[in-house]
This record gives C-alpha cells, sequence and structure tokens, in this order.
C-alpha cells in the first residue's frame, strides 16, 4: 500500500516555521507520511498559520481557501497556529471553512499526531506528554524548510510582556523556555545535517530562562550552543531593550562563534507613547551608544511603530530624530494596526491611515540615507560571508551574508568573479555599496 503524504504550508515568523519544521519531522517519523511539493498530491494538507495583524489573518485565509480548492476529495486539511488561537470558539470561521477539516490551536498540538491518524485512518503509538517541548510539538528530528547551511532554533514560547497592541500572550500564552540540555540537542542534530548558522529566536530573547530559575541562563545556553561541532555562526534576534545589561552584552561578546548583532525592537522613543503601548521608559539614545562601546562592531536593527494612538506630529519628530542619531545598520518601519483584540485597537485618537504611511515612508527614506553611508563605511574591509545560492533575479549571480545581515531580512552580498558553492563560509572584500546590498570579491582563489 502506498505511504500517504503530506504537504505543508507554513505561514508568518521564523518561529512559526520552526513549530512546523517540528511537526513535519513528527510527521514523517512517527505517521510515516511522505512529503510533497504540491497541495494536489497530499492526502493530509497542513496550513501553519500567522494571525498577529489582520493582514496576516487575510493571508491565511486566503491561503486556506485555495488549498480547498486545489485539495483531492478525498484529502483533509488541517488548520493550526495563531487563526484557530485567536478565533477559538467562534463558530463563524468554522462554519465559513467547511473545507477545513480540523483546526488545531497551539495549545492542542500535543494532540497533533493522534488526531491526524484518526482524519487519515492510521494506526500510531501514542507519544507520551514528557516528550512534548513548551510548545507542544514532539522532540525530535526537523525536516527543514531552510537551506541546509542554515537554520533557525526557537528558545521559548510566548511572553509575559503585556504590550498593548500586541495579541501574543493572547496567542501563545505566557512565557515557557525550552530546556537547555534539549536545544543542545536539537543543535547537535541540525549541525549534523550541515547547519553552520544557527539563529535563535523567541518573542523575547533576553528573557530565556527567567521561568526555569536558573542564573545567568541566555549567555550559559549560548555558551553550551556554541560547543557545538561544524556550527560557526550563532546570531541573536528580538533582544528586548530594557533587558540588554552592560553585564549581558558584554557575556555575549566574548563568545566567538556569536555573530555581532542584535535585532532589538524600540518601537518608539517618545515616553509618553511608550507608556501607552505598556512598554518600559529608558534612554534609546544612551542604550545603543552603550552597546556599540560594550560590543565593538556591533550591528544593530530594530523596528520602530508609526501611527500608535495619539501619536502627534510633535512624537513623530522625535522618532525621525533618533534615527538619525542612532544610525542602525538596518531599520524597519510598521504602521500600527488596531486589532480589535488588543487593548489599544480600542484607544481614542487613532491615527489616520494617510498619516501612518506617510510616517512610515519618510522614516524609510532617512534610514535609506543612513544605509548607503553605512555599507560605503565598510568599503575596502574584509569579512567572513556565508554563500547563499544564485540571486533571485540572476541565477548565474550568487550571493551571501557577512555577519552583520541576518537571513531573510537585511541585505546580500554579491559576489565578482568566481562564484563559490553555498554553504561555503569565505573571506570577501567590498568593493561595491548601495542601501541594502553589496558587492564584494573573494580575497583569494
Amino acid at each position: 500500500m502506498p505511504k500517504k503524504t503530506i504537504h505543508l504550508i507554513s505561514l508568518g515568523c521564523a518561529k512559526n516555521l520552526v513549530d512546523s519544521e517540528r511537526l513535519l519531522g513528527s510527521a514523517v517519523r512517527n505517521l510515516k507520511l511522505s512529503p510533497v511539493a504540491e497541495p494536489d498530491r497530499a492526502d493530509l494538507i497542513i496550513i501553519n498559520t500567522c494571525a498577529f495583524l489582520q493582514s496576516a489573518v487575510e493571508e491565511a485565509l486566503a491561503a486556506i481557501m485555495e488549498a480547498g480548492a486545489r485539495k483531492k476529495p478525498w484529502a483533509r486539511l488541517v488548520v493550526m497556529g495563531c487563526l484557530p488561537a485567536r478565533y477559538r470558539g467562534e463558530a463563524d470561521l468554522t462554519a465559513g471553512l467547511s473545507e477545513v477539516d480540523l483546526w488545531l490551536r497551539p495549545d492542542q498540538y500535543p494532540d497533533f499526531e493522534a488526531q491526524a491518524a484518526a482524519l487519515l485512518g492510521l494506526t500510531v503509538k501514542k507519544i507520551s506528554a514528557p516528550s512534548f517541548d513548551p510548545g507542544g510539538l514532539p522532540a525530535g528530528a526537523r525536516r527543514p524548510g531552510t537551506p541546509f547551511f542554515r537554520a533557525f532554533l526557537k528558545i521559548a514560547e510566548g511572553c509575559d510582556h503585556h504590550c498593548t497592541y500586541c495579541l501574543i500572550p493572547h496567542l501563545r500564552g505566557p512565557l515557557r523556555s525550552y530546556p537547555a540540555a534539549q536545544l543542545v540537542r536539537e543543535a547537535e542534530d541540525l549541525a549534523r545535517g550541515g547547519v553552520k548558522e544557527l539563529t535563535l529566536v523567541a518573542q523575547d530573547l533576553t528573557a530565556y530562562g527567567q521561568d526555569l530559575g536558573a542564573p545567568d541562563p541566555l549567555p550559559s545556553l549560548v555558551r553550551r550552543l556554541a560547543e557545538t561541532p561544524g556550527l560557526a555562526w550563532l546570531r541573536l534576534l528580538y533582544a528586548y531593550p530594557e533587558r540588554l545589561t552592560e553585564a549581558l552584552v558584554k557575556d555575549l561578546a566574548a563568545i566567538p562563534q556569536v555573530a555581532p548583532y542584535l535585532d532589538l525592537p524600540f518601537q518608539h522613543v517618545a515616553p509618553d507613547i511608550l507608556k501607552r503601548m505598556g512598554r518600559r521608559r529608558l534612554e534609546p539614545l544612551r542604550l545603543v551608544k552603550n552597546l556599540r562601546r560594550w560590543w565593538p562592531g556591533l550591528a544593530l536593527r530594530t523596528t520602530l511603530m508609526v501611527g500608535f494612538p495619539g501619536e502627534t506630529e510633535a512624537h513623530f519628530q522625535a522618532l525621525a530624530e533618533f534615527v538619525s542619531e542612532a544610525a542602525f545598520d538596518h531599520l524597519g518601519v510598521f504602521k500600527f494596526s488596531p486589532e480589535p483584540e488588543a487593548p489599544a485597537g480600542r484607544f481614542p485618537d487613532q491615527v489616520p491611515q494617510a498619516v501612518k504611511e506617510k510616517r512610515r515612508r519618510s522614516l524609510l527614506a532617512r534610514q535609506r540615507r543612513i544605509a548607503l553611508a553605512g555599507n560605503k563605511d565598510r568599503l575596502g574591509r574584509a569579512y567572513p560571508v556565508l554563500v547563499e545560492g544564485p540571486a533571485p533575479d540572476s541565477p548565474l549571480v550568487m550571493t551571501g551574508r557577512a555577519p552583520f545581515q541576518a537571513p531573510e531580512v537585511d541585505g546580500l552580498i554579491y559576489f565578482d568573479g568566481r562564484q563559490p558553492a553555498p554553504g561555503e563560509i569565505i573571506e570577501t572584500r567590498l568593493i561595491k555599496a548601495g542601501p541594502y546590498d553589496l558587492v564584494g570579491r573573494l580575497t583569494s582563489g
């Protein structure tokens, strides 16, 4: 009898991708399903959804309807993740999407194998509760959705912050850190598969281990991961500014495998806006200067939000001045989205959409000039570069990333001359700069 087949669609962030990789590994290993590239060839279609913003909800609904239209008459469709968590118990959602055979919230992930087996008429051995990680998915080998030489490692689930614009605690629950021993085993398994760069992700990376009661939890974990044979780079994303102390930063900087790169979401700088956001007040420019002093050569990325309720032109100008003075290497700008389930969605003084867009464009134009100047300052220097693969628009040109460029969110380095193989880490001298991408030439060979 031929194996049953599975097609998985992962939407949203890198944290969702890790869940998808774990789930697919579980389905292949324990349910003996065979992955296929197209939904119309699958017996089981899984869509792992994001529902953080209304735009993500709309993307998820479109993916569900497309998969429902393409699936075979006997195939089964499972929708998991944040969409069923956001609309739990709402009959209109399930009634309007009758093509979905099973909805799974993150807290229901332990039921996945049994539920999927029942849908497909399979008999599988029951998985005991201790084998599940804090995210609810079975521990074990993942089926990577990234190139073989890099992967994401989710080190915690949920969040204890209660920002007034954010649904994560509602969708994912409170902070639950993965045990360090389990993360080390997962990293070792990924490295054996060829992974050279491991990017650590969580909703708040710097909160890791606060629920475990261990002293110095994040640096301790990173030091253990750095000992993994085969791993060359460790990268840290989503570090909350409020937790970045001098001791923590210097501990991380002292680990040679850690790329000098931090992504810290400031969101805003105006004290009264931060207060309405439910964020702690801090001196952002002073922190940026300290970070660069504590960790020489550090590249910084941040995300900022424009159009939060009550944001005046004066608030926005303070934000713009901060962008100029901080001179971030990379910067993302998002327009506030009034989600009904989040308190800020019901705040008075909502900012018109046109004003939000104007402010977003203004900050991005300012950052474009800053990024170009920063990249020009790098010209003539040599950096280790992890080769990614052919350029999207020119398959004969290879691309890569230096330590100051995170995967999937920052720019690329294009190679001039000999084209190296994907997965190599090679020394490259930068010879041409744009605001996002650069051109490099191998220093030898």
